[in-house]
């Protein structure tokens, strides 16, 4: 059976958007921001979301991306180094089975007291939403399993409710485990999934949870 393809103008887009950004990059290398108040903040998986207080790490390189890389490991950062780490519905696409050894990585680079920032897809909320769409598998399947339409870091691999969440990060190292909201947290200026955006325009489905080192 032949394989289904990318139509060819979403194929030709990508290859042309990444040569710009590729471009962009070698004329402009993005420079690790130097906040006045001397926070070291890092966005890990950023995508198009650009605040320039924070270091971006993603696996495309968009012009504002200061590390083309995944986010499981992160070795260009030492120990004890940052402020803040913010992950926005990015630990849902790593396997499950990993989901305890990259929490550890992401507190490594924290320091003492630093805040490892998170916002995921809660099970909690997508099973109350799939009871409210009348049991629709079809409704219920882009929050649960993702989208499936942008490769790879597309895909959701866990699933993650408050309980469950905390315990993993307890078990990380984390002290203290807390709530935290887009309209009070500092540092947040996005527009993403923590915040505004809601599924089929109805349903807020994150979870955002916070542990504190």
């Amino acid at each position: 059976m032949r394989k289904t393809l990318r139509p060819a103008r979403i194929w030709l887009y990508d290859v042309c958007a990444n040569l710009t950004y590729r471009a962009i990059r070698f004329f402009k290398p993005p420079h690790i921001p130097e906040n006045a108040d001397g926070k070291v903040l890092i966005h890990l998986g950023c995508g198009e979301q650009d605040d320039p207080r924070y270091i971006n790490v993603d696996g495309v390189a968009f012009p504002h991306v200061n590390f083309v890389s995944r986010v499981e490991k992160l070795p260009m950062f030492p120990d004890e180094y940052a402020d803040l780490v913010y992950a926005c519905h990015v630990l849902e696409h790593i396997s499950h089975q990993k989901i305890p050894e990259v929490l550890r990585e992401w507190q490594r680079v924290l320091k003492k007291g630093g805040v490892l920032r998170l916002s995921v897809p809660d099970f909690d909320k997508v099973i109350a939403m799939y009871e409210t769409e009348g049991r629709s598998v079809p409704r219920t399947l882009p929050p649960l399993m993702g989208t499936h339409e942008n490769g790879e870091f597309d895909f959701h691999r866990a699933i993650f409710n408050k309980e469950y969440l905390s315990t993993l990060l307890k078990e990380a190292g984390f002290r203290e485990t807390r709530e935290w909201s887009p309209e009070t947290a500092p540092y947040y200026s996005f527009s993403d999934w923590a915040g505004p955006r809601k599924i089929h325009g109805m349903y807020p489905i994150s979870l955002n949870l916070e542990g504190v080192k």
